[in-house]
């Protein structure tokens, strides 16, 4: 039997040199980077970081910190690590880590306030000493705008909406690579001669795996003590803040005035304006929504646990999911870095298994690989399975077999349809048209009449659950972008050349990266 550590079987040996020749280029940039920026001192020489999860100074304090006395940062653990900086880690963490010393983020800022490389013994992570880490005093950075030259590392280093573009464009192109080297050998087959036989359906199935609540599901793993509570993943703490009334009145106004159809909240001039990136099932139950401003969460959810985000967490999890798929399939549409579309058909078949007992197996598999919850939807085709997954949700899993299509859509709300906008769904609530089954009662000559020939016909298709839709097993990269949304605030033309020089080199370096140009 093929080991399943064995990951040239799979092509899994590329993707390890991809990771490779990603570390290398990280390093260089820092290199780069640091030998253009002023350097203050060569206290920290010798010093090689990884800041692992959340720490005070932040990662990207740290970062700076490093650059400017000597020391070398380093954005995943490498063999010329010397420390590990971390605020908690889980034993089984900790193990996974190796022999590396795993100190506070103090023994840094400790250091420079002393001048000399302090005795990194007494800042170790776990022996016992759980002193309140003091404030920084020396080089902490300010808030960067966009004409300063460490911006975009700083934007794109905490911005979530980036790692999610970047962590969707990578899994397609692992897909691709996979694909190519893939010797057709797939190891995870052998484990499913462990279960049952079965009568495997006679039509193609398609998968639609979607992990639960990914953001908070990540953070919860190094805090056990916070499952089952209202949890949210945001940059913010819930520190009141105060701004002056009349602008906030001012502000709801304008929002009101130009935004009349929008359901926007009210601005409070005291609560937390950090977005709510992701909140838990118990934290929905509360009324909290992804998206909601931090400050009207905790208003209606005072029990509210706030976690920050852990990107290389995110990364490690979405790896896991992917890599845990590819040993029994490559028929995969990667959607983002938590979701894809799976052909489940050629598995089901050559175990002779059920829909059921592949969905317990895999659900079950992924959750020991991750130590976080997934669900599985499954269906004829692709908006079936993303239709049936709703309804597995959440830690789940649901199969809508072709007999029970049509009534299963028949309850289904328009606006549940993938790809039909709000302007679609009005024009059908004006027909009096709010679920499926409702369209199923009309023509669709009454329906193209109304929303023309093409959209129409597509909406009367998807209310039926019909798509025609193909999965995208071979994705195409029609184009590479990077664009900023926060901080852009120039003095002259001159700060404003500068950071479009630097948004260039940035597609640039992105352009190589994906091997396009």
């Amino acid at each position: 039997m093929t080991s399943r550590n064995d990951e040239d079987d799979n092509g899994f040996a590329e993707w390890g040199g991809y990771m490779a020749a990603k570390k290398a280029k990280l390093v260089e940039q820092y290199e780069q980077q640091a030998s253009s920026s002023k350097k203050q001192s060569d206290i920290l020489t010798g010093v090689a970081i990884y800041v692992n999860g959340y720490t005070s100074p932040s990662a990207e304090e740290l970062k700076i910190l490093m650059s400017a006395h000597g020391g070398v940062y380093h954005t995943y653990q490498m063999p010329k690590t010397t420390h590990i900086v971390a605020s908690i880690l889980p034993n089984a963490k900790v193990k996974q880590l190796g022999s590396v010393p795993i100190v506070k983020a103090t023994w840094i800022s400790d250091s420079i306030a002393a001048g000399a490389l302090l005795d990194h013994r007494k800042y170790l992570l776990y022996t016992g000493h759980d002193d309140k880490q003091p404030k920084l005093d020396c080089v902490r950075p300010k808030t960067l705008t966009a004409a300063d030259p460490g911006f975009l590392s700083e934007f794109y280093n905490n911005s979530r909406l980036h790692l999610i573009s970047t962590l969707g464009a990578e899994y397609k192109q692992l897909v691709n690579q996979l694909r190519e080297k893939s010797n057709g050998v797939y190891p995870g087959r052998e484990r499913l001669r462990t279960l049952p036989r079965g009568l495997a359906p006679s039509e193609r199935v398609v998968m639609h795996i979607d992990m639960d609540c990914f953001f908070v599901s990540v953070g919860l793993r190094s805090r056990p003590q916070l499952r089952g509570r209202p949890v949210a993943v945001t940059h913010g703490r819930g520190t009141p803040i105060n701004r002056p009334q009349a602008s906030v009145e001012c502000e709801n106004e304008l929002v009101k005035k130009y935004f009349p159809n929008e359901n926007f909240e009210d601005v409070d001039s005291h609560g937390s304006m950090a977005e709510v990136a992701s909140c838990s099932y118990e934290a929905r139950q509360c009324g909290v929504r992804n998206g909601m401003l931090l400050g009207n969460a905790l208003k209606i959810c005072s029990d509210l646990k706030t976690i920050p985000y852990d990107f290389e967490g995110y990364r490690e999890v979405s790896t896991a999911l992917y890599k845990t798929i590819a040993e029994y399939t490559l028929d995969i549409e990667a959607v983002s870095c938590d979701e894809m579309y799976v052909d489940v058909t050629p598995i089901l078949a050559a175990a002779n298994i059920t829909v059921e007992d592949w969905a317990t197996h895999i659900r079950k598999e992924v959750i020991a690989v991750t130590g976080c919850p997934c669900s599985a939807g499954f269906g004829a085709n692709r908006l079936q399975a993303r239709l049936a997954n709703k309804r597995a949700k959440p830690a789940g899993q649901f199969y809508l077999r072709p007999d029970d299509v049509e009534t299963y859509m028949a309850q289904v709300s328009l606006s549940d349809l993938p790809g039909v906008g709000s302007a679609t769904v009005a024009k059908l609530t004006k027909m009096g048209l709010h679920k499926c089954g409702d369209l199923q009662t009309v023509s669709r000559g009454q329906i193209q009449a109304e929303l023309g020939n093409k959209i129409g016909q597509t909406v009367a298709d998807l209310a039926n659950g019909i798509d025609h839709k193909p999965l995208n097993f071979h994705h195409e990269r029609k184009s590479v972008s990077a664009d900023v949304n926060y901080g852009i605030r120039f003095k002259d033309k001159t700060e404003a050349s500068n950071f479009l020089q630097s948004l260039s080199a940035e597609v640039c370096a992105r352009l190589k990266d994906v091997g396009m140009r």
